[in-house]
């Protein structure tokens, strides 16, 4: 199985990360594309997109990139910094594996809009487990 494939089989089981509209769009070794077009429950009080529809977005890319090898791989912390609001439709975060060693692995996932605006900057910290996925 290809790392998109595994990774797609992960999305398709993730229910919140469905239920709030995530896709996948690309994935390989340690390296994820996921994208999430705005709705109106993507929004706070304000109108703006709510920082836990990004977050979510941000952490599922983590996950797809940091997964897609079959290993299994669960967040031990996650920062991520809120740069602006969003004049688009969709927002787009993009996963890339920093560094890695037997246990620990280090991502960076920028979430950007349809515009190409940077809307957010998260650094995810993964521990890698002995269990393999089932896919």
């Amino acid at each position: 199985m290809t790392p998109r494939e595994r990774a797609a089989k992960i999305l398709a089981a993730d229910r919140f990360a469905v239920s709030s509209g995530i896709e996948l769009i690309d994935a390989d070794a340690d390296y994820a594309v996921c994208r999430m077009r705005i709705k109106d429950n993507h929004l706070n009080a304000a109108g703006a997109v709510q920082g836990g529809a990004i977050f979510t977005l941000a952490d599922t890319a983590f996950g797809m990139a940091a997964n897609a090898q079959g290993k299994f791989t669960v967040s031990l912390n996650n920062s991520i910094s809120y740069l602006k609001g969003t004049k688009g439709e969709t927002l787009i975060a993009e996963a890339k594996m920093i560094s890695s060693t037997k246990r620990i692995c280090t991502y960076e996932i920028e979430v950007k809009d349809d515009l190409g605006e940077l809307i957010a900057k998260m650094t995810g910290i993964g521990y890698i487990k002995d269990e393999k996925l089932p896919y």
